[in-house]
C-alpha cells in the first residue's frame, strides 16, 4: 500500500504530505500540518544528519513519528523518537509496522532520561513551544503543558546538548527555544517551508 511512497522517498522524488500522512488516523492527519515536520524538510534534515547506514538519530519530541519514519525511509539509518504522549508513541510504532520500517523505534519517556551518548545525531522541531500556546491551540491536555514546563524543558535540552559526544550533529527546525552551547558550531542554515533548518556540529567540550 505504501511501497510507492517509500520508493519515492529513497529515490528523493517528491512525496506530498497528504500522501505520507495516510499512514495515520484521520485525527492525526488533521493536526499533522501544524505539529509535525513536512516531508520535504524531514528528508533534508535526515540528509544533513545521516553520514551512513550506521548513524543513530534521536528525535526529541517525536510526536507521531513523522520525522523518524521519513528519515529512516529516505536514508536507511537508525531513528529513535522520544515522546511524552503515550498514544503518539503507539501511533508511531503502528505506522512503522505498516510501512515495514525496521530501523525505527519509539520511546515513551521524558527526553532527558535518554542516554544521548548512544546517538550520533539529534533533531529538534521546536518541541517545547506547545507549552506556551493558548489551550485551544494545543493538541490535547493529556500531559502537563505550562510556561514552567516550557522553561524546564529548554534547560533540560541545553543540558542534553552539553552531554552529547563530540562530533554529534544537531538539526533544528524553527529552533528549540534555547541557546546552543558554545561547543557547537553552526554549519549551515537554510530556509525550508515555514522556517529555518539549521545544522550544528559539536566540537570540543568548552562551556
Amino acid at each position: 500500500m505504501y511501497s510507492d511512497v517509500l520508493t519515492r522517498l529513497r529515490e528523493r522524488r517528491g512525496v506530498y504530505d497528504f500522501e505520507f500522512d495516510r499512514v495515520y488516523s484521520e485525527e492525526l492527519q488533521r493536526v499533522s500540518a501544524f505539529f509535525w515536520t513536512p516531508v520535504s524538510v524531514a528528508v533534508r534534515a535526515a540528509e544533513l544528519l545521516v553520514q551512513g547506514p550506521s548513524t543513530r538519530v534521536l528525535d526529541v519530541g517525536s510526536g507521531a513519528g513523522k520525522f523518524c519514519l521519513v528519515g529512516a525511509a529516505a536514508t536507511g539509518a537508525s531513528f529513535t523518537g522520544v515522546e511524552h504522549r503515550e498514544r503518539f508513541v503507539r501511533a508511531a510504532s503502528a505506522s512503522a509496522r505498516a510501512l515495514g520500517l525496521e530501523s525505527v523505534s519509539f520511546i515513551h519517556d521524558n527526553f532527558d532520561r535518554v542516554d544521548v551518548s548512544a546517538f550520533d545525531a539529534l533533531y529538534f522541531f521546536n518541541p517545547f513551544e506547545e507549552n506556551i500556546w493558548y489551550p485551544h491551540d494545543q493538541i490535547d491536555h493529556s500531559v502537563e503543558l505550562s510556561e514552567d514546563r516550557y522553561l524546564t524543558d529548554i534547560a533540560r535540552a541545553e543540558r542534553l546538548l552539553h552531554r552529547a559526544r563530540a562530533g554529534t550533529r544537531v538539526a533544528t527546525y524553527h529552533g528549540f527555544g534555547g541557546v546552543m552551547p558554545s561547543s557547537y558550531r553552526l554549519e549551515l542554515e537554510e530556509r525550508r517551508h515555514s522556517g529555518v533548518l539549521a545544522l550544528w556540529v559539536k566540537g570540543g567540550d568548552a562551556a
